[in-house]
């Protein structure tokens, strides 16, 4: 699956991560946030404010963005495809059912940057289609974690060749 096909997807995935491990520890009385994170998290939140309302429950399109993923529950690990990412809510569809309330685990990769994301959520609903369509609300401070260290190949067209050549920075 080409990079450019979920790159947007994976992108606000990436950076909602971070919107929500500050929410989450600021919400927390564990561990608070330091000066400059109570800073990062404001700036964040200014960003999203736009995005607060969990989708309506309902049928959703197939984007071409879609995310493959599993939802992690006792005892099961569904396939799922992430079709909306919003700062309240991420939007998945899958062959079975998930009960509404359901605390699950949902685990999506990105293979170009070797980062997996784990996103503690709740069921908030769930539409009864084929497949169906599940609203997970992020519920903990969820994970990113570098997995690999991969150098971003750079092609060049060296005049004297008149060829591409691959050189790693």
């Amino acid at each position: 699956m080409p990079r450019a096909r979920w790159c947007v997807l994976i992108d606000k995935l990436d950076f909602l991560v971070r919107f929500w491990e500050l929410k989450a520890r600021n919400a927390s009385l564990g561990k608070p946030l330091d000066a400059r994170e109570q800073i990062e998290l404001l700036s964040l939140m200014q960003l999203v404010t736009g995005d607060l309302e969990v989708p309506a429950a309902g049928p959703m399109d197939r984007p071409h963005t879609a995310l493959p993923a599993q939802l992690i529950g006792v005892g099961t690990i569904l396939p799922v495809e992430i079709r909306c990412v919003n700062a309240a809510a991420v939007v998945v569809s899958c062959a079975s059912q998930v009960p509404v309330g359901t605390d699950v685990i949902l685990r999506a990769t990105d293979a170009i940057r070797g980062a997996e994301y784990a996103l503690p959520c709740n069921v908030v609903w769930v539409y009864k289609a084929s497949p169906a369509i599940v609203a997970l609300s992020v519920d903990g401070i969820p994970t990113r974690a570098i997995f690999a260290e991969i150098a971003q190949p750079c092609m060049t067209m060296p005049l004297a060749l008149g060829k591409h050549e691959r050189v790693i920075d």
